[in-house]
């Protein structure tokens, strides 16, 4: 939807009047007695700053027309505003608890058959935990990243082989936090589990964030992350196969749209800040 600018569509637009054709349909959406569904994605530029999916009961009409309309005119609006809210945001709060990673063991039906301590105090930090969710209701970020893992296994189309089993998501304590998902080898007879490790995000990982929040083109994206890892203006250049003079105006252009002066401020703010809460002082 992101990639053919469809910031709206129905379920049944989408599978052309055949919601069993789709996978969410079969193995969420049905099973709880749901028929109809409607997803917004909420984009400014090339990012993509959140999303809603509005889902109606079987027996209830269908979202019509002027529906799907009305969020195609809204979305553009929202997707600017949460992503002010991400350049704005601050975490002003020292986050609690141990900073070691979480481990979770999932079986083939996606509950929790193990944990760690660390993985609760993470899940804590993203989500209220529904007294069952070890059985049935694991959080959203753990039930995207077993999916994900399972569908890049077994492949129902091309796209799905593109899948990385990892997700990145904003605790209430105000860190990042990365999920990720990979299958232990089977032994003694017994299958492979799926294994969810939780952890803080590493800078890179939500450098994009920042980048996009404050409009950086592709190009002075690219060279950002360059000078992140060290390179001078001259291997930048080659690099990108563009001149250094293109290189300096890049980088000009970034410390302007950032509003900082030195390369050292400008990886600061774009690495670092809003990740690491408390940690940068003065």
């Amino acid at each position: 939807m992101l990639r053919e600018r469809r910031p709206a569509e129905s379920l049944s637009e989408a599978t052309g009047g055949r919601p069993e054709r789709s996978l969410r349909y079969r193995e969420f959406l049905e099973p709880l007695g749901f028929a109809h569904e409607v997803s917004s994605l909420f984009a400014d530029g090339r990012g993509l700053w959140g999303g809603m999916d509005l889902i109606r009961r079987a027996g209830a009409p269908d979202f019509d027309a002027g529906e799907v309309r009305l969020l195609k005119r809204v979305a553009p609006q929202v997707g600017a505003g949460l992503k002010a809210a991400a350049l704005r945001l601050r975490a002003m709060v020292e986050p609690d608890g141990p900073d070691v990673p979480g481990v979770l063991t999932l079986d083939r039906e996606g509950r929790v058959l193990s944990h760690t301590p660390a993985a609760r105090h993470w899940l804590e930090d993203i989500e209220d935990l529904h007294p069952a969710w070890r059985e049935n209701d694991p959080p959203v970020p753990v039930r995207m990243v077993a999916g994900a893992l399972r569908r890049a296994l077994s492949p129902e189309s091309d796209r799905d082989l593109d899948l990385v089993p990892r997700a990145r998501v904003r605790g209430r304590s105000g860190r990042w936090i990365a999920l990720y998902g990979s299958l232990t080898e089977s032994s003694y007879g017994r299958p492979g589990e799926t294994v969810v490790v939780i952890e803080s995000a590493k800078p890179e990982e939500v450098a994009w964030l920042n980048a996009a929040a404050y409009g950086l083109s592709p190009r002075e994206e690219a060279a950002v992350k360059l000078v992140a890892r060290g390179l001078s203006t001259r291997q930048i250049a080659a690099s990108l196969f563009i001149s250094e003079h293109t290189v300096q105006r890049h980088l000009q252009n970034a410390f302007e749209k950032v509003g900082v002066k030195s390369r050292r401020e400008l990886i600061k703010r774009l690495f670092f800040e809003n990740l690491l809460p408390g940690m940068l002082g003065d």
